[in-house]
């Protein structure tokens, strides 16, 4: 058994198979990190696949509410608030002529270099991944989130 984080605040169990986006049925669940099924071996520490739980999955059928977006209150604790970007940020993004690093999910800007980063971690140094590292670093006695 392994978890995925699901798009609506909080982690599920999942037992080596799951349904993705645009597929009717479940298929296997590879490790992001190491190429091989989930359930070989110990993955607790490897990259977690956002999927939808089969709770809010089976509600999602013509529900007007599928898309909506998690009250960070009722998140599970240690599960990260992303901003999922819209097309026109996105098109920001694909548009910008200058060098950048990435795009910040928590703030949704450009990261023009890595000096814009938190230093010793891989967030944006922007108010939301300041919190976030303040966050971290609290619940790991002082160590950052990258750390």
């Amino acid at each position: 058994m392994h978890r995925h984080a699901c798009g609506r605040g909080h982690y599920w169990d999942c037992e080596g198979g799951a349904i993705r986006d645009g597929d009717t049925l479940p298929s296997e669940c590879i490790c992001f990190d190491h190429g091989v099924l989930m359930e070989d071996g110990d993955h607790s520490q490897c990259t977690i696949e956002i999927l939808t739980c089969p709770e809010h999955l089976a509600g999602q059928a013509g529900s007007p509410d599928a898309t909506e977006q998690v009250d960070g209150d009722r998140m599970e604790d240690g599960f990260v608030p992303l901003k999922i970007p819209d097309a026109e940020m996105l098109q920001d993004w694909a548009d910008n002529k200058e060098p950048c690093i990435g795009f910040c999910f928590m703030c949704g800007h450009i990261i023009p270099t890595v000096d814009d980063l938190i230093p010793g971690t891989s967030s944006h140094n922007c108010a939301e991944g300041l919190a976030f590292d303040a966050r971290i670093r609290n619940e790991r006695g002082g160590r950052p989130a990258g750390g």
